[in-house]
């Protein structure tokens, strides 16, 4: 049977409506598995692996106002393009030739994939079906967008604290 891809109202963003709950309880919802497969991954990986290059030369660098630039690219800029080009065009573009599940699984890998980190595409996956599910759901991209920039922010805090940045 041939799928149909999602209404034209998928790709919105409406001010209105739960899409804080859903980008907020998804956060809740991706911490926990997003971490679980994360420390799964660090075995398959034996602690190899990497991160975004930029980050240690920022955070080495101590120059506050690179810090601001890159946390606003990575917390705003960042989850605001990727949630339009994953979740708004690629994932409901994908439900012409998928049932729904398996749009939110093939957004997701490529989600991982275009983040460049071989050893970190099982995490960046997980993160990436989340993300998908909570649009999905909400039918807002704000909701993923505000998910992501949660999880940007988070992570960019907790690697700046443990950093040893002041």
């Amino acid at each position: 049977r041939s799928f149909l891809p999602l209404p034209e109202s998928w790709f919105r963003i409406n001010w209105r409506g739960n899409w804080f709950w859903w980008g907020f309880g998804g956060y809740f919802v991706a911490l926990p598995l997003v971490v679980l497969v994360s420390l799964i991954n660090q075995q398959l990986w034996q602690g190899q692996g990497g991160s975004n290059p930029i980050l240690p030369i920022v955070l080495e660098g101590k120059d506050n106002l690179a810090l601001a630039v890159f946390f606003a690219t990575a917390a705003i800029a960042a989850p605001v393009f990727e949630e339009i080009m994953f979740r708004g065009f690629l994932l409901p573009s994908l439900t012409r030739y998928l049932p729904v599940w398996g749009a939110i699984a093939t957004s997701a890998l490529l989600f991982a994939v275009a983040h460049l980190s071989v050893s970190e595409i099982l995490p960046l996956a997980t993160l990436g079906a989340v993300l998908g599910f909570v649009y999905t759901r909400s039918r807002n991209l704000l909701a993923p967008m505000l998910l992501h920039s949660l999880w940007n922010s988070g992570t960019l805090l907790s690697l700046f604290l443990l950093g040893g940045g002041s």
